[in-house]
């Protein structure tokens, strides 16, 4: 059993982490992403699980402050020493079981949201090497089935652990944590194999054609993920030394206050910490939408400044002032090795596109080369080039438009030319 001010740092991690949650949803979407629609309900539904698991940690750790609290010292004959449970009342007896069912239902939940982002990432992957993209979508996909059956099963196996012992409390939540933390283990094991594959995915993408926005979210990614990892291994390991510890008749860990404290309270935080960042990676901000000024403001947009040449000033210090903004003195001899910069005529498109070298016959050729080349490469899967995160799961057919019906009326003319 864990000491007081352990369990009190625990649950204000926990509640850090619940309010980021909330904090979090309010600026992404406005808490929209909890609204289930026709496209987006199993955004929703993952939301929910994910607020759940958080809420259920949240419960379950001030559940434990309030028992420990009341109940963890008692003075027999004079000498205070650390309560066993069967002194407890039976009112925080039923408590404490409580606490471990709670606890019980936020791992499966935590775990099962784990595990969908690990396949929802193999599904992006295979998705990218086959040839054509995907043959189905992510919820007819076999990667989907496997996360509802594994899902189940893992909670099957939590709550069996939890029902193995009823009456002694301290074995309760040692066959949890014996249980739960070799899946969490797994799921560790599982992110860091998207760590070594990650940079050769994006590498792909890349040379496919993605744009510049889903690069952008893909490598934000690969590098939350190297973190997160960090952190699943940090607490599964320590809840798994205290379970195993847990079921020895020495018991040595768990019997030394600092050891326990200590392990304990780095399993909480690296359990909270990879939840947050998470939700980070999960329900990811758009901070240049956020940054634009809302519709309808009064904006006075202003228009580019160009300095006018100085007399008898040399043309590439002008030039180089005005990208720098210093005066001259502040370039001293560096004016002179200072290359100019050719003068572009923004009214032509020629710098657009290049003007064929009349030395040069076969560029033509080439360049037609080239491109059939580049032609022969697969094109990125439509569920690559609309990738967001794997909460965000498209439900609508393709091709479907939605609002009221559109009638396109098209017309054609043909000319006679009469001798």
């Amino acid at each position: 059993m864990t000491a007081p001010a352990a369990d009190l740092f625990s649950a204000l991690m926990a509640t850090t982490g619940l309010f980021f949650c909330f904090w979090h949803m309010w600026h992404y979407d406005r808490f929209r992403c909890l609204v289930a629609t026709r496209n987006d309900w199993f955004r929703a539904l993952m939301c929910y699980i994910l607020l759940a698991s958080v809420a259920s940690l949240f419960s379950f750790t001030w559940i434990e402050v309030k028992v420990s609290y009341a109940e963890y010292y008692v003075s027999i004959e004079g000498e205070t020493i650390v309560a066993p449970w069967q002194l407890w009342t039976q009112h925080h007896q039923r408590l404490w079981r409580i606490s471990i069912y709670i606890l019980t239902i936020g791992w499966t939940f935590l775990q099962s949201i784990h595990l969908e982002e690990f396949l929802y990432w193999g599904y992006l992957i295979s998705s990218l090497r086959s040839i054509g993209g995907p043959k189905t979508s992510w919820l007819r996909s076999p990667y989907f089935r496997f996360w509802v059956l594994a899902s189940l099963a893992q909670i099957a196996l939590l709550f069996g652990a939890v029902s193995i012992e009823t009456t002694n409390l301290n074995m309760m939540r040692a066959y949890v944590f014996m249980v739960g933390s070799p899946i969490s283990c797994l799921l560790a094991l599982a992110s860091f194999y998207l760590v070594l594959i990650f940079p050769s995915f994006i590498a792909t993408s890349r040379r496919q054609g993605a744009a510049p926005e889903v690069l952008e979210r893909l490598h934000f990614f690969a590098e939350m993920n190297q973190i997160r990892t960090v952190f699943r291994f940090i607490y599964a390991a320590a809840f798994l030394i205290l379970a195993a510890d847990a079921v020895t008749p020495e018991q040595r860990i768990n019997k030394n206050s600092f050891a326990s404290d200590c392990i304990f309270l780095c399993g909480q935080f690296g359990i909270f910490t990879s939840t947050c960042l998470s939700v980070i990676v999960l329900l990811p901000r758009n901070m240049t939408s956020e940054s634009l000024p809302v519709q309808g403001a009064d904006l006075h947009p202003f228009s580019a400044y160009k300095r006018p040449a100085p007399p008898g000033s040399r043309r590439h210090f002008h030039e180089l002032g005005d990208r720098l903004n210093v005066e001259r003195d502040a370039l001293g001899a560096l004016v002179e090795d200072i290359e100019l910069s050719p003068d572009l005529d923004k009214g032509s498109s020629r710098h657009n596109s290049p003007t064929p070298d009349p030395e040069a016959p076969f560029v033509d050729a080439a360049d037609k080369a080239k491109r059939a080349r580049y032609s022969e490469f697969p094109i990125l899967p439509s569920v690559v080039q609309k990738f967001k995160s794997p909460f965000e799961i498209n439900t609508s057919r393709e091709g479907r438009r939605s609002g009221p019906t559109q009638v396109f009326v098209t017309t054609s003319q043909t000319v006679h030319r009469e001798e």
